[in-house]
């Protein structure tokens, strides 16, 4: 209790020195500006739409080549990112991280920014402290205050705690949801106690998918596992021996499944019940599937590729000129010249042309996977940037990634169910966003987690050394 103390005030201190530098307007505001658009409309009793003046922001005068170029190409086609329309009720994000702006901005007053950043940096503080119990469960001694340590001062966390952006409430959600999940996996004794775990467990996870539909998968990956638990106990070293034999099955956790499912969903009707009156069809996907699968396949091989940012042309570039004149059907590339079409509409369309992109050319998908690779692991940015930021990301990350594989094998496979749901959890997590979406943005909610497999992984190889060295002095 005393380490956990020291690590909250190490990472409060940390916080307040960031605040002031949010304060003295260091961090830029980004693609918050649409969540507190939707947010302002909440508010206003508009609902959940886009402001049409969003498209022709006051502050393209001052802008770059490329905002000014990107601004161009959304009012062409109607459509922010090229598919939200505004002024109409908006599918395209989900609604948590407008509603949690929107209560900020309650109190304290519309488009205060400076009011979410502290927020967040507040609320930081819980996801710290979370990490920190699920650290626990895999790492003791000092490695649980070198973890605990990582949290409080990660500088991944810290920066976009101090934008006004998805990232940091997703950490904490997301987090929570795995301690939750943790603690179901390992829940015995009565009925009534499994199913209020079980509930929350739905319930917390529910509200992640709010804040990133991130969380659908690892949800739907928990109550598939979960009647499996006696299963994964045989085969897993560190868990408790199941007290009903060796048993593979379970079928009281197979209601739990059900019961967790369910209350995913509870949570999560009154969102399809919207879209549907919206778009005519229950569902809870929003619409920027298309957008997403078309920005890290066919616009880097599309005619508005040509201004991207710096370490977007440093690592797509090689492989765009390559391709130059090799493309099976390249004309599904590019972005679709959108009329009056609603944005699920886009968003289908986009989809299904970027799927057949896809599949046209197999070797070069497969290509764009592993640099999405690096993308996602990178230890610090690709775009230019000062020195010092390069160190920050190398100091605070590069020993992450030396030592993860190897301590997410060790949690997996000694740690009992709760390791494999863990490691299994992180592997998905990874997986989902190489197929798809990836970056720094997409992996900060596992940072922790990382750090936590990459802590066993250093405590293993340090054992080992000293074993040996002790064998080679008896010797």
């Amino acid at each position: 209790m005393r380490i956990q103390t020291k690590i909250l005030t190490l990472a409060f201190l940390v916080r307040i020195v960031v605040f002031i530098a949010a304060a003295k307007g260091m961090f830029l505001i980004g693609e918050g500006r649409v969540e507190a658009d939707l947010a302002c409309n909440l508010l206003e009793g508009r609902g959940f739409m886009l402001s049409g003046e969003m498209l022709n922001p006051p502050e393209e005068a001052h802008g770059d080549d490329l905002f000014r170029e990107t601004m161009s190409f959304y009012r062409s086609v109607d459509g922010y990112y090229g598919v939200l329309r505004p002024d109409q009720p908006t599918l395209f994000l989900v609604p948590g991280y407008a509603v949690f702006m929107a209560g900020i901005f309650a109190v304290f007053g519309m488009k205060n920014y400076l009011a979410v950043r502290g927020i967040q940096l507040l609320l930081g503080l819980i996801t710290v402290l979370i990490g920190f119990r699920i650290a626990g469960k895999f790492l003791k001694g000092r490695y649980l205050t070198l973890a605990g340590i990582f949290m409080a001062i990660d500088p991944f966390e810290l920066y976009y705690e101090a934008i006004p952006a998805t990232q940091a409430l997703f950490s904490l959600v997301f987090l929570c949801g795995i301690l939750i999940s943790l603690k179901l996996i390992d829940t015995r004794g009565g009925f009534k106690k499994v199913v209020t775990v079980t509930i929350s467990a739905g319930v917390v996870w529910g509200v992640a998918f709010f804040v990133r539909p991130a969380a659908l998968p690892i949800i739907v990956w928990l109550a598939l596992l979960l009647p499996f638990i006696p299963l994964v106990r045989q085969f897993t070293r560190g868990g408790v021996a199941f007290s009903g034999g060796k048993r593979l099955f379970s079928g009281k956790r197979l209601i739990a499944s059900v019961i967790l499912l369910a209350a995913f969903l509870l949570v999560l009707l009154p969102w399809g019940l919207r879209n549907d009156k919206v778009c005519g069809e229950f569902r809870i996907m929003p619409t920027q599937g298309g957008v997403n699968i078309w920005e890290y396949n066919g616009r880097i091989f599309s005619s508005r590729f040509g201004s991207e940012m710096q370490g977007a042309m440093l690592l797509y570039g090689g492989l765009r000129e390559e391709y130059s004149g090799k493309l099976n059907s390249p004309e599904l590339a590019e972005f679709p010249t959108f009329t009056d079409e609603s944005e699920w509409e886009r968003d289908e369309i986009l989809f299904e042309r970027n799927l057949s992109f896809m599949m046209q050319n197999p070797v070069l998908s497969l290509r764009l996977i592993s640099l999405r690779f690096a993308e996602f692991f990178k230890p610090f940015p690709l775009n230019s940037f000062s020195l010092i930021y390069v160190l920050i990301g190398l100091i605070s990350f590069f020993w992450v990634l030396i030592f993860f594989g190897s301590g997410i094998i060790r949690v997996l496979f000694n740690n009992g169910p709760q390791g494999f749901f863990f490691g299994t959890a992180v592997l998905g997590y990874i997986l989902m966003h190489l197929l798809t979406a990836s970056g720094t943005p997409h992996r900060t909610a596992i940072d922790f987690p990382m750090a936590i497999a990459a802590l066993v992984g250093i405590e293993y190889v340090v054992r080992r050394f000293n074993c040996r060295k002790k064998c080679s002095d008896e010797a």
